[in-house]
């Protein structure tokens, strides 16, 4: 028997054995020198502190805001949010603050808590809001009848006039 372990396998040791004493003298080195071994640990902490993302500044415009705008909006979860989307849908956009009380669980003083940091914008009017789903539309909506061929005067008097075909 040569060996116990194979020319792979000692290999494997030995890369293990320099590592572990690679890493014992750097961990020594911080110790000695701590201005030339980084903190690690301080470098985690920073990045946990940091803010994941900073909301845009001003207020929110309720008639070109999203639902994840209008989440950031005091009192306003998404189903508050769905219902504003849904309400300025409806009316085209909002003229004043005060339609938000028609939004299902927006009562007086939610609408106090939103003065401060909501704004409304240009409203598009009704009309210019139905024009633009006119033109988009490509398909009735709903059910619709078949399309009917043109009516035949011959076959209508071969049928006897109910509907029934009673030959040629």
């Amino acid at each position: 028997m040569r060996g116990v372990f194979t020319r792979e396998e000692r290999a494997v040791v030995l890369f293990l054995t320099l590592s572990l004493l690679v890493g014992s003298a750097i961990v020594r080195a911080g110790r000695v020198f701590p201005s030339v071994v980084p903190d690690f640990g301080s470098i985690k902490a920073a990045e946990a502190d940091a803010p994941e993302e900073a909301p845009p500044p001003g207020p929110v415009d309720v008639n070109s805001a999203g639902a994840d705008e209008l989440v950031r909006l005091p009192g306003i979860g998404p189903v508050r949010a769905a219902g504003i989307l849904r309400l300025r849908d409806e009316l085209g956009g909002f003229a004043t603050l005060e339609q938000l009380l028609e939004v299902r669980g927006i009562g007086p003083v939610t609408l106090e808590k939103l003065r401060p940091e909501a704004v409304v914008g240009t409203a598009r009017s009704a009309a210019d809001t139905n024009a633009a789903r006119a033109d988009t539309v490509d398909q009735p909506v709903g059910p619709t009848a078949a399309p009917q061929a043109p009516a035949d005067a011959g076959a209508r008097k071969r049928s006897g006039g109910d509907g029934r075909h009673r030959g040629p």
